[in-house]
């Protein structure tokens, strides 16, 4: 059996990283957040989630350099919890920052640029334990509610939904050490009517969302508690980008995709 993974491993690894199996742009990056999170009662917390992603090679992508430091988020809102014995419901509300710094090696406009967007997220997360084994499913309701991408300020001030579901699977190998392995989809569901027409604008962009089926990410990695309440989650991601007609493959994306957490608890 172990043998077996094995293999299936390494031909996943193979055709995710060469370059011959589909020519479209390969990207090479690391993605770290850090989770501040208060625990305010059995029920109730409260999250603050920042994160840097940085690119540090592009192939495949002729005449364009690397994107250097490429994304910024915020994440705060509360999250109320549930627990059924074996099932866990969490229903967090947060608003979430995007910032895109673009330099002038790779603007459109050959000059710095900074775009961001202001969103709210709703993603219920529900867990279920089976002995060791859990079973994990986040729903996330992207709201975009404005972006600085436009250059009518008409344009703005808007209205877009993307929901994105991901799927994990993980195994307690001790109390501190877990392994998981998941998938993530986006899906496009409602488009902003008044820039809905414009040219659709590059992958991961602080645009207003388009429909229809966008991404797909495969996660595999651990977590480790060092302490009760310090967690450190490192995992290797791995994203396709499909943003043409027909579902076209438009870009391949790997990622050292880092998380440590800190839970501070309030009550006794």
């Amino acid at each position: 059996m172990v043998k077996r993974c094995t293999v299936v491993l390494l031909l996943m690894f193979v055709l995710c990283t060469s370059a011959q199996v589909f020519a479209v742009p390969v990207a090479y990056r690391s993605w770290t957040y850090l989770d501040l999170t208060a625990l305010l009662s059995p029920q109730w917390s409260y999250t603050l989630l920042t994160s840097h992603s940085y690119e540090y090679e592009r192939k495949n992508d002729s005449g364009r350099e690397e994107k250097k430091t490429f994304f910024y988020e915020v994440f705060t809102g509360p999250t109320y919890t549930m627990r059924f014995d074996n099932l866990t419901v969490k229903l967090p509300l947060w608003y979430y920052y995007q910032g895109f710094p673009v330099r002038a090696a790779v603007s459109p406009t050959h000059k710095d640029e900074y775009y961001y967007a202001h969103n709210i997220e709703f993603l219920p997360i529900v867990e279920y334990k089976i002995g060791n084994l859990k079973l994990w499913n986040r729903v996330i309701f992207h709201n975009k509610v404005y972006s600085s991408f436009y250059d009518k300020s008409s344009d703005r001030k808007g209205y877009s939904l993307l929901i994105r579901e991901y799927f994990r699977v993980e195994y307690s190998v001790t109390d501190t050490f877990t392994v998981m392995i998941g998938d993530e989809i986006f899906q496009g569901v409602i488009d902003d009517d008044d820039t809905k027409d414009i040219p659709k604008i590059p992958p991961l962009s602080p645009g207003f969302e388009y429909g229809g089926f966008s991404q797909n990410r495969v996660y595999v990695g651990f977590s480790y508690k060092f302490t009760p309440t310090i967690i450190l989650t490192p995992m290797y991601m791995y994203q396709t980008q499909y943003f043409k007609t027909g579902n076209k493959l438009t870009e391949k994306d790997h990622y050292l995709f880092t998380t440590l957490t800190f839970l501070f608890k309030t009550y006794e």
